[in-house]
């Protein structure tokens, strides 16, 4: 446990006492409201190469809860405080799953000189707009009406209200709501540093059978979305000039780092060694 602003977090630190010097420390943001047992073994077959940091945001897990909305910037404020109060100094390679990857990119735009790799494993796609979530029903055929029906559910439920005693998960659930409603322009409007960037994107449509809508083919719109993302996506990898990667995984879900755990590590490897060149 460290303490950092008056509150408590949960952080495991691998590898660390082998650290050479100016090599970068990996650091693993997760999911939405999800501990750090997201990452099994990611950690320890991480450290075989480098030092691995990965912690438990305000309110998930172990660590204490904090009654302020995990907006991007104050996550990466918070993240970075812990690595100040560890002593564990730049540079980092950042390693974001699902909400993750939100949070990631905002470090990532807040400090870029400490950063010298990014990579995002099926994350929250912070390049969409509703314009690009809109499009996806209307290769679909759904209607106008039902199209814009369907965002205002999406984006504009009904106020949702405080829930104190479950504050981290609900909180963030509410800050990726917000973050839609503005077509991520909080994320948009910070830097992209020239680091490589690996996008780890998951084909496997999980959804069960009995769970799928009856308005539209589900398992279509997965797809469609998938390559929507993709191609924004390849856009941002070639947006800083350096070397990255857009690895495709038919066998994984959601959670590659589960389905390929072999893929996301040999990948992070690769990373890992051509931030030393």
């Amino acid at each position: 446990m460290v303490s950092v602003n008056g509150k408590q977090y949960h952080v495991i630190i691998t590898g660390l006492e082998k650290r050479k010097a100016n090599s970068p420390v990996v650091v693993l943001e997760s999911g939405m409201a999800v501990n750090i047992a997201n990452w099994k073994a990611i950690p320890t077959e991480i450290s075989a190469f480098a030092p691995v940091l990965a912690y438990e945001r305000a309110g998930i897990g172990r660590s204490e809860k904090q009654y302020t909305m995990p907006t991007p910037t104050f996550v990466a404020q918070n993240l970075h405080a812990i690595l100040e109060e560890l002593k564990i100094s730049p540079p980092y390679i950042l390693v974001g799953h699902s909400l993750g990857g939100v949070y990631i990119r905002a470090f990532a735009g807040i400090y870029p000189t400490e950063v010298v790799g990014l990579a995002f494993i099926d994350p929250a796609d912070f390049t969409e707009t509703r314009d690009d979530w809109n499009n996806i029903f209307r290769k679909l055929g759904l209607s106008e009406e039902r199209i814009q029906a369907m965002i205002k559910a999406r984006l504009y439920g009904p106020a949702q209200k405080t829930d104190s005693v479950n504050f981290g998960p609900w909180s963030e659930r509410q800050v990726l709501a917000q973050l839609r409603r503005d077509d991520f322009a909080q994320i948009t409007a910070l830097p992209l540093p020239k680091v490589p960037i690996y996008f780890f994107v998951g084909g496997k449509f999980e959804v069960p059978l009995n769970q799928r809508s009856r308005e539209y083919d589900q398992e279509k719109f997965f797809h469609i979305k998938n390559s929507s993302n993709m191609e924004r996506w390849r856009k941002l990898i070639y947006a800083t000039g350096k070397h990255g990667a857009m690895l495709y995984l038919t066998g994984a879900g959601h959670y590659i780092h589960w389905d390929e755990p072999i893929s996301v590590v040999e990948n992070l490897k690769i990373l890992f060694n051509s931030s030393l060149k």
